[in-house]
This record gives structure tokens, C-alpha cells and sequence, in this order.
């Protein structure tokens, strides 16, 4: 009997060389809407801190274990270790200070990758 045959009627499945895992990135909000995902403003950040769209989730609580990569919940309880945090999206579209803020913790950020 071939080698194959025997492990597949066996039920046992081969090893193989898995995938490299990619790194799920968690954004926290007040409230999760489908808006999220195609807001320019979340677009255009995530893409200036090089954190691809496709490894990030919206979710209203940090799941444990998991990397925060923004906050923009209005009121930030529990606290999240966050590498940015601003004001809601709403406040953001509005509020030229808040957007002001958010831009320096880009740049920080920005500097710290170098």
C-alpha cells in the first residue's frame, strides 16, 4: 500500500509549512457601524502608521491579549495601551485641535519606526 493511501485512510493528515501568522490589530470605538471601514479619515491614518486595513478589527472593548492599535472611544475606561488615541471619528471630522493631536501621535510614531 502507498504511503499516502495508508495516512489517508488512517484519517491522519500531513504536516505541512504553515502560512506566516499575521497580526490582528484591534481599533476601539464607541460603537462599530459598517461606516467604519470605509471612512477616509481611518484609511488615511492607518496607512501613514503602515498598519494594514486587512489585519484590523473594530470592536468597543479590548479583547485580552491583543494589540490596541487605536483608541478613539469618547470616554477610555478600561484604559487601553494604545499606540494612538484620539477623540470619537465624529469629533474628529469637526474639531480641528482633535485632528491636530491625532497628527502629532502619527509623527511620533512615524519617528519611532525609524
Amino acid at each position: 500500500m502507498e504511503k499516502s493511501a495508508y495516512l489517508d485512510a488512517m484519517g491522519i493528515s500531513r504536516w505541512s509549512q504553515g502560512s506566516e501568522v499575521k497580526q490582528a490589530y484591534v481599533i476601539l470605538v464607541d460603537k462599530v457601524s459598517l461606516e467604519l471601514e470605509t471612512h477616509p479619515i481611518i484609511s488615511t491614518v492607518l496607512s501613514l502608521i503602515e498598519c494594514p486595513f486587512t489585519h484590523c478589527t473594530f470592536t468597543t472593548a479590548s479583547p485580552k491579549g491583543s494589540e490596541v492599535i487605536w483608541d478613539m472611544r469618547r470616554v477610555k475606561v478600561p484604559r487601553a495601551n494604545a499606540t494612538l488615541t484620539s477623540a470619537p471619528l465624529s469629533e474628529l471630522e469637526k474639531v480641528a485641535d482633535n485632528k491636530r493631536k491625532l497628527w502629532n501621535m502619527i509623527v511620533a510614531q512615524q519617528e519611532l519606526s525609524k
